[in-house]
C-alpha cells in the first residue's frame, strides 16, 4: 500500500486534513482556491494482473445536473491527472496508480490535480458554493 502511505505523507506535507476510514480508504481534504475545498478518496484495488493499484478520485457532482454529458468526455482531453467517469449517479474525476511504481511526487500531484479538476467541474455545474 505504497500509494496510501505516500498520500498520508503528501497530505501532512501540504497541510491537507486526512482521515483513514474503517474500510481502508483514505480521505484527504484539499484546498483548491480561496474558500473552496475538495474531498479526495484513495481506494486500493487490483489491476488486471492482480497487482495492487489505487484509485484517487473525487466526486464532482450529480449526473442528473450535467447539462452536456458530451462536454464531460471532451474535458477528459484536457486532464493530465485523472479522467471524468460516472460512479453510480455521480460524476467523478478518477486517476489510477500502479501501487508498486507509485512515488510521493506522483501521488501528491494526482491528489491535487484530481481535486482541482473535480472542483472545477463542481463549480461550473453548481456555481460558487461548495456543494459536495
Amino acid at each position: 500500500m505504497n500509494t496510501v502511505s505516500y498520500a498520508i505523507q503528501a497530505a501532512a506535507m501540504r497541510g491537507w486534513p486526512a482521515q483513514q476510514q474503517p474500510t481502508g480508504e483514505l480521505r484527504v481534504e484539499v484546498g483548491t482556491e480561496a474558500g473552496r475545498t475538495q474531498l479526495v478518496t484513495i481506494t486500493m484495488a487490483r489491476d488486471g494482473d492482480n497487482d495492487p493499484a489505487a484509485f484517487i478520485w473525487s466526486q464532482a457532482g450529480d449526473l442528473r445536473a450535467a447539462a452536456d454529458p458530451a462536454a464531460l468526455l471532451r474535458y477528459n482531453t484536457q486532464l493530465t491527472y485523472g479522467r471524468v467517469a460516472i460512479r453510480d449517479q455521480s460524476v467523478i474525476v478518477s486517476h489510477a496508480i500502479h501501487d508498486a511504481s507509485a512515488s510521493l511526487v506522483a501521488v501528491g500531484k494526482a491528489i491535487y490535480w484530481v481535486a482541482r479538476a473535480a472542483d472545477g467541474l463542481e463549480k461550473a455545474t453548481y456555481g460558487y458554493s461548495d456543494t459536495l
